[in-house]
């Protein structure tokens, strides 16, 4: 039997469909990445944004003619949009054979291959064999920002079992992981009987074989004195910290529900970059927020001037259901939104190519993560993404720690040489 999955979304959605792959190839199926060659195919949809949704509903109208020319093809979809919508999308497409949304995913194997009576997503899941695995350590969020639907499609806040996430962090090393990246919606806030983030990252640290350690989503108002202090003192985590910001408009961070100030952002900002000199800080920027004007927008441009991020990620504001944003009233125009998102990215290019033209001719250790067709992909401590062009011998390099020297820049990445 012969599958593919296509998945929309995430890095958590990402995590969920290695996780099915890596099930469905222990059970004999085999990954194809034509999906006319598939006879099962799974689509892992997001709900993030309508941008995404629609997305889904396209590549399902397409899945739909490929489904008249193979009558035995069965279609899943599963994640955020099959938890929202998921009486919609069998009225709307007759083809689909299941689906399963955020709450029932632990029954998608089940579903597929008989002889699993039940997999338990009250442990943590990961995905196998890569120099780089994601494992999640918790699931749903307790925030409610106004505009999120996360809470409403993961449900509120799980921390999975500490204990069953160290095992699994050193079973992913003894398989060759180099790598851990832990997941949750907002990791920050982990919290497992008298385990927190900050104990969690010790233990994980003290694993031999794990040589470095990142994490995603944070949450400003959770990232404290004792989570700065070890990213600051443990070299094997990363200093690539990803926090969202929003806005820097107190008004519409109130609105947005954020719990916290700009002040109380830009405060954070300067401890991290007090006590970690080669910090690489990221941020999320929603534009066009309910009543947003052009003074609120000003403050946010001002902000990324200032605080000078080496990645923006900036997405225009979309009303979602269920969310306490979608009874707002929506009166910032699309054209409106469009251009201050082009204002944003554009500083956010600009900026991100100064940050990373100071490193030409220097030398950093990189970490070889992959081999796409004659180049390496590698990372830097700090998270910049780094491409080699190799030698014939490339794979003797994968997974190792080279020092390499920087010769030019992209807008987001580095291109060097092995010294």
């Amino acid at each position: 039997m012969n599958y593919m999955i296509k998945t929309i979304g995430c890095q958590i959605n990402v995590c969920n469909s290695e996780i099915i792959s890596d099930m469905l190839v222990n059970n004999g199926f085999f990954e194809v990445k034509n999906p006319e060659e598939a006879n099962i195919f799974i689509l892992n949809t997001c709900s993030i944004r309508s941008s995404a949704e629609q997305k889904a509903f396209s590549y399902l109208g397409r899945l739909e003619i490929l489904k008249m020319k193979n009558k035995k093809l069965k279609i899943f979809v599963i994640g955020c949009m099959a938890e929202r919508l998921g009486n919609i999308i069998k009225q709307r497409f007759k083809t689909v054979n299941l689906v399963i949304g955020n709450k029932d995913v632990k029954y998608v194997i089940f579903k597929i291959v008989s002889s699993f009576q039940h997999i338990d997503t009250k442990n943590t899941l990961v995905s196998n064999n890569k120099i780089v695995n994601y494992i999640k350590i918790m699931t749903g969020c307790n925030n409610y920002c106004t505009y999120c639907i996360v809470p409403f499609v993961c449900g509120n806040e799980h921390s999975f079992n500490f204990n069953t996430i160290l095992n699994r962090c050193s079973m992913l090393v003894r398989r060759g992981t180099k790598k851990i990246i832990l997941l949750g919606q907002n990791v920050n806030s982990y919290k497992y009987g008298n385990v927190d983030f900050t104990m969690l990252l010790k233990q994980i640290a003290r694993i031999n074989g794990v040589e470095r350690i990142s994490f995603m989503t944070n949450h400003p108002k959770d990232f404290n004195i004792d989570l700065i202090n070890i990213i600051s003192n443990e070299p094997k985590i990363c200093t690539n910290i990803h926090i969202p910001m929003q806005s820097a408009s107190d008004r519409i961070l109130k609105k947005m529900n954020r719990k916290y100030t700009y002040s109380n952002y830009i405060k954070l900002i300067d401890n991290l970059r007090s006590a970690i000199p080669n910090i690489n800080i990221t941020t999320d920027i929603i534009v066009g927020f309910p009543t947003e004007t052009s003074m609120d927008f000003k403050k946010t441009l001002n902000a990324v001037q200032t605080i000078k991020f080496s990645k923006v990620y900036a997405f225009k504001y979309s009303p979602r259901p269920n969310t306490l944003s979608y009874n707002m009233i929506d009166d910032v125009t699309p054209l409106e939104k469009k251009e201050r998102l082009k204002v944003i990215l554009k500083e956010s290019n600009k900026i991100s190519v100064e940050i990373l033209s100071k490193m030409i001719g220097s030398v950093q250790e990189v970490l070889t993560e992959d081999i796409i067709g004659d180049t390496i992909k590698a990372t830097t401590r700090c998270g910049y993404k780094v491409f080699i062009k190799t030698l014939d011998n490339k794979y003797n390099y994968l997974g190792k720690q080279l020092n390499v020297k920087i010769k030019t820049v992209k807008i987001n990445s580095l291109i060097a040489e092995i010294i």
